[in-house]
């Protein structure tokens, strides 16, 4: 069986590259302000994911709580990630009242209308995306890092979500981990927030590089895979995910860099009736900030610290 997962997982690795997945599911924006040219260059194989994390316990609907996009560049070994603050005040596609926070546009039609906000506002193409809800990202962590994935929590964590740990280092596991990245009774407040997202995305993607870093052992991750799609939805078929999958362990990961729009100084806190507090943002700074981070190139072996 694991001489089949080997032959069957070598075809996927030599039959799926990074540049022919980039050319599927595209979406031109129409925005003036456009950035596609920075963001996909076939050559080096770059695909954007939008990363989503719901609120969702069940319900049919629900408001995105995070909102990443991942750009890979694996020939480089560049990540970089973007946060999108949830509260931006952005034009949605069909919303009745033109302009809402932007993780409503999940809510009203899911992962396709958030991509297509995006890509309208910021003038970002996404290639796929993949949203996991409470259970799922307990779930998931679980799978991924059964000894827990370790983290600084503070006193006031603590005592907000009433976890078992002491003020500092420790290993926590999927339940606790989603307290700590869902975390905002702070000064830092959803920036908080954002930053410990940002945080154990990049250290999952250590977990992955671990887990599978051998080449016997890439013939669980078929398995894995089967595993992990319980846990989440995306647009990406299963051969897709093993292609990606792979390329994060044969193409080791040199360079993170991370940007949280909108930027520092580019919005005002605003309340509307609809929507109430918003973060009413310049875009026009934003969309060029953006398109200065997506091209600027990633500092060679750069240390990836919170």
């Amino acid at each position: 069986m694991k001489l089949i997962k080997l032959i069957v997982l070598s075809l996927l690795l030599g039959g799926c590259s990074a540049g022919d997945l980039s050319d599927q599911n595209q979406v031109q924006p129409s925005s003036p302000s456009k950035i596609e040219d920075s963001t996909h260059k076939d050559s080096k194989g770059i695909m954007n994911f939008l990363l989503i994390g719901s609120d969702s316990r069940g319900e049919p609907q629900s408001f995105s709580d995070a909102i990443i996009i991942a750009q890979y560049v694996p020939k480089e070994g560049n990540i970089k990630l973007i946060s999108l603050m949830r509260d931006s005040y952005v034009k949605i596609p069909g919303h009745p009242k033109g302009y809402d926070k932007l993780n409503m546009a999940y809510f009203i039609g899911g992962n396709e209308l958030l991509k297509k906000t995006i890509n309208d506002n910021f003038g970002i193409k996404v290639d796929h995306s993949v949203s996991i809800d409470f259970e799922g990202f307990a779930n998931f962590i679980d799978l991924i890092s059964p000894e827990g994935i370790s983290v600084n929590v503070s006193q006031k964590m603590i005592d907000d979500f009433n976890m078992k740990v002491k003020p500092g280092e420790n290993a926590l596991k999927g339940r606790e981990l989603l307290k700590y990245v869902r975390f905002r009774h702070d000064d830092e407040s959803d920036f908080g927030r954002v930053r410990r997202q940002q945080e154990v995305l990049v250290k999952v993607k250590e977990q992955l590089r671990n887990k599978f870093s051998h080449f016997e052992s890439l013939a669980a991750l078929p398995d894995f895979v089967d595993q992990g799609l319980n846990h989440v939805e995306s647009d990406m078929e299963k051969g897709e995910i093993l292609s990606v999958l792979s390329k994060l362990v044969f193409y080791p990961v040199k360079n993170i860099d991370s940007l949280r729009i909108p930027v520092q100084n580019s919005y005002v806190n605003k309340t509307y009736p609809h929507s109430g507090a918003v973060l009413e943002i310049n875009l026009e700074e934003n969309r060029e900030a953006l398109k200065d981070f997506l091209l600027k190139p990633s500092p060679v072996n750069r240390e990836y610290n919170y």
